[in-house]
């Protein structure tokens, strides 16, 4: 995974966010279908990156409202959000990191 660039307003760390965004229905067994917001948050100004629309994703643990913490985590119980946010939060890091460069040469 990419690392995430300081924040290029305040010289920070930032964090990944990932919030639901629109609830779109069930899938044919009755599971929820949900939109997720993606996005990078400055932990000291709040400053935002480009937030990333997941397509409808249906929660594979419908126990745990917040995937943020278990993104990281290598457990098993935490593999198959890992693999399902994994294309959507290296979009979320790049918009970020070219945000973060303004053009300058690292």
């Amino acid at each position: 995974m990419t690392d995430l660039k300081p924040c290029p307003f305040c010289g920070r760390n930032a964090k990944i966010s990932f919030k639901d965004y629109r609830f779109i229905g069930y899938n044919g067994i009755g599971d929820k279908k949900v939109m997720y917001r993606v996005q990078i948050i400055c932990n000291k100004c709040r400053s935002r990156g480009k937030p990333i629309i997941t397509p409808g994703l249906v929660n594979p643990n419908p126990y745990v409202s917040k995937w943020g913490n278990c993104f990281f985590e290598k457990s098993e119980r935490c593999k198959k959000e890992t693999e399902m946010f994994e294309p959507y939060v290296q979009e979320a890091i790049e918009a970020w990191n070219r945000r973060a460069d303004n053009g300058k040469a690292d």
